[in-house]
């Protein structure tokens, strides 16, 4: 098991009323495995997500990534573990504009001071997402689906164990949003990397091993 999330709860103070986001929730994915969760917008998608990848905390509960159980550790180790062991897409790609799509790419290798030796990788993968020629293109020079697709090579690049990925869809056209699913499927088969995406479309969703839908703040399994 690659992730394991066990009554997990979260909640904001405004004034002095209470939001719950999330009740109680329970969540596990193991090695391979693409889950895909379902929700409309302010459902707490993003927030779960975010304590699934270590940047924010829950009110309640535990999550445990390979083994190590986040509340029993500190900044630093957190900030290893993520760097590790989780990789992020977001529906915003976040390239720097003033680095290469190479140098975008190397840039968690480069937190690990792995950089040299995540090279050749980092070419491989572009290799396997048919952007080798756009290798020394910055941001600017790319259309959004290779933006994206940069973003989930910056994801891979160390090799983690899950990637986490938010509403990766929302700004592609159809052509784009097809390949990106037809990507995601296919790093799941190839490098047996675990991965959540959160979605509000069916179809994103239907590639999920499991769908789930996060509603009043608990998640439902529907498939």
């Amino acid at each position: 098991m690659i992730l394991e999330a066990k009554q997990i709860s979260k909640s904001f103070q405004n004034g002095t009323r209470k939001l719950e986001v999330l009740r109680k929730l329970s969540l596990s994915v193991d090695k391979g495995e693409i889950v895909t969760i379902m929700g409309p917008s302010g459902s707490g998608k993003s927030t779960l997500l975010n304590i699934l990848g270590t940047l924010d905390s829950a009110t309640s509960g535990t999550v445990v990534i390979c083994g190590k159980n986040i509340v029993h550790l500190g900044d630093k180790s957190l900030a290893e573990l993520r760097n590790r062991h989780i990789g992020f897409v977001f529906q915003f790609h976040h390239l720097l504009p003033e680095f290469t799509a190479l140098e975008n790419v190397l840039i968690p290798a480069e937190l690990m001071g792995a950089k040299d030796s995540a090279k050749s990788r980092a070419k491989e993968l572009f290799e396997y997402v048919g952007l080798t020629k756009r290798m020394d293109h910055f941001p600017s020079q790319l259309s959004g689906g290779e933006r994206l697709r940069v973003a989930v090579l910056r994801a891979l690049i160390n090799t983690p164990d899950i990637i986490l990925t938010d509403e990766p869809t929302g700004n592609l056209d159809a052509a784009n949003a097809e390949r990106l699913l037809e990507l995601f499927t296919n790093i799941c088969r190839d490098f047996q990397q675990a991965m959540i995406i959160t979605t509000h479309d069916r179809h994103v969703a239907s590639i999920g091993s499991r769908t789930c839908r996060l509603e009043n703040g608990t998640l439902l399994v529907i498939t």
